[in-house]
């Protein structure tokens, strides 16, 4: 094999493996952003959400996405969507702390030097926020903490 046909070869195997690495980051992102576009849909069509501004994906009993963001009213809102059946539960702020001050509560209570996530669902038929993070140990911790009153619900700590 002479010169210029293996640094064509070489070529040709990079350009077919960024090809295939782009094609797989890009159908692995597709459920995610599918999932996102339909809950904003239903967002708008069932909570009247024109201005999401919140995506969260819940997984613990079963799984949930969220969509929070305001209404032609300019009141801010979340939706709950069961991922399996579609059902949903809408939620309105009131007097519920906000997502910044359910983040602080969990940094301040456990030492949280990054929050991960934060996503809103349901656990025990109650709305409810999990917060993973790193403590300042670098190991992981996840939080489930009440939407209406911001109390901790369950803990894991140190995993």
């Amino acid at each position: 094999m002479n010169r210029s046909t293996k640094i064509l070869l070489t070529i040709s195997i990079i350009a077919l493996f960024i090809v295939s690495a782009l094609t797989y980051i890009n159908l692995s992102a597709a459920p995610s952003s599918s999932a996102k576009s339909q809950a904003n849909t239903i967002a708008e069509q069932k909570a009247g959400i024109t201005q999401p501004d919140y995506f969260g994906n819940f997984t613990r009993e079963k799984q949930y996405y969220s969509v929070g963001g305001l209404t032609k009213n300019d009141k801010y809102r979340y939706i709950i969507i069961n991922a399996k059946n579609g059902k949903t539960k809408i939620v309105n702020l009131n007097n519920a702390p906000v997502r910044k001050d359910i983040i602080q509560g969990v940094a301040d209570r456990y030492s949280a030097t990054k929050i991960l996530h934060i996503n809103l669902g349901m656990y025990k038929n109650k709305p409810t926020w999990e917060v993973a993070f790193e403590n300042k140990k670098g190991t992981l911790g996840y939080n489930l903490v009440d939407f209406r009153t911001g109390k901790s619900i369950q803990i894991l700590n140190n995993l």
